[in-house]
């Protein structure tokens, strides 16, 4: 076994250090520490790739429990009523002006961008208010850049109605999802979007794969 004791090794500049070769084990001793200053390359393990060069993307705690506090994920709500903004078959995009929380700052303008390729989990809640004995019928639609989720209901003998469905959709990198609602029957702009400060109107997300 061979032994060296230096307190810095530097390389010509433009060249670069090899530990051991194939089939050596480098080992570091309990109580010692590596400290990177710098960028580090292929310290994942295998089947784990990683692009970040600061910040923690997955933290394990001592219980074992995991978080990922970059993970896109988001929760907004519309903190006022919208008054009549539907009725004569308009089609509203719903304002959500209040986020609860949003991770990765991809919610904004009322509209959540993928920031990546994957599968997300889109929820939304809206109450729909004001109908007449007219209605006729209402929609709610999840409308991101590759297909529109919808929801219908008929004629309205109530007041209010509410929509509430979650679905997993397929996004790109950049492409975009909106909550929409129509309603009709009633010959005018007469039926409200409720307010969402009690819980009954958000739209929440969050990348799944």
């Amino acid at each position: 076994m061979s032994l060296l004791n230096v307190n810095t090794i530097e390389p010509s500049t433009g060249t670069a250090i090899t530990l051991g070769a194939s089939g050596d084990t480098i080992t570091v001793p309990s109580g010692a520490t590596i400290t990177n200053s710098g960028t580090a390359t292929n310290f994942a393990p295998i089947g784990i790739s990683s692009s970040m060069t600061s910040g923690s993307g997955l933290a394990i705690d001592s219980a074992g429990h995991v978080t990922m506090p970059l993970q896109s994920c988001f929760s907004a709500y519309n903190n006022l009523a919208q008054s009549n903004v539907t009725g004569d078959d308009t089609m509203y995009t719903v304002l959500f002006d209040t986020e609860r929380f949003d991770l990765n700052g991809d919610f904004a303008s009322n509209t959540f961008t993928a920031p990546v390729t994957g599968k997300y989990l889109l929820s939304s809640s809206i109450g729909l208010t004001g109908y007449t004995s007219s209605s006729t019928y209402s929609n709610m639609y999840l409308v991101t850049s590759n297909f529109t989720y919808s929801a219908f209901a008929g004629t309205q003998v109530e007041n209010n109605f509410f929509f509430s469905f979650s679905i997993v959709a397929d996004m790109d990198a950049s492409d975009t999802a909106v909550v929409k609602v129509n309603a009709g029957g009633e010959g005018s702009k007469v039926v409200d979007v409720a307010a969402g400060g009690d819980g009954l109107c958000f739209f929440s997300g969050c990348l799944l794969a």
